[in-house]
């Protein structure tokens, strides 16, 4: 991580479990953002275990209710207690397009950067422009 993004620093790290915080742009504006990954444990895993959770720390997302497509927050994982918390949907689980053998610096990251410069576009639109799906739905 260090190599490709110096941006981010590590914030936390145990036997198993790493995080990272640091500053990634969109179109035009910097978002610090915190990546957290941990390895499985088997059986019922929470979501940092199976992959890499990666949410917005600043700006706070921002929900738009009214928005035509993907209201109010597109392609994130909705946490119900914080919406703009909520940790972004980046790949297709069911197509199995990251496993734990990928380089967070090599995926999630640019992956990040993809969905952050969508998302800014969707906040001047209302339209999602970043194809994809959701967890059981069509692709777009």
């Amino acid at each position: 991580m260090r190599r490709l993004w110096p941006q981010f620093d590590l914030v936390k790290q145990t036997r198993d479990f790493a995080a990272w915080e640091g500053p990634l742009v969109g179109i035009e504006r910097a978002h610090i953002i915190r990546i957290a990954m941990g390895l499985p444990r088997g059986g019922d895993d929470p979501m940092f275990r199976r992959f890499p959770v990666v949410r917005v720390l600043s700006p706070a997302l921002v929900p738009n209710w009214d928005a035509p497509d993907e209201a109010p927050l597109p392609h994130v994982f909705f946490d119900n207690d914080d919406l703009p918390s909520s940790p972004l949907c980046l790949f297709d689980l069911e197509k199995d397009e990251w496993s734990h053998r990928d380089f967070l610096a090599r995926t999630t990251v640019p992956w990040t950067a993809d969905w952050l410069a969508c998302y800014e576009g969707w906040q001047a639109t209302g339209y999602w422009y970043g194809g994809g799906r959701h967890a059981g739905g069509a692709a777009t």
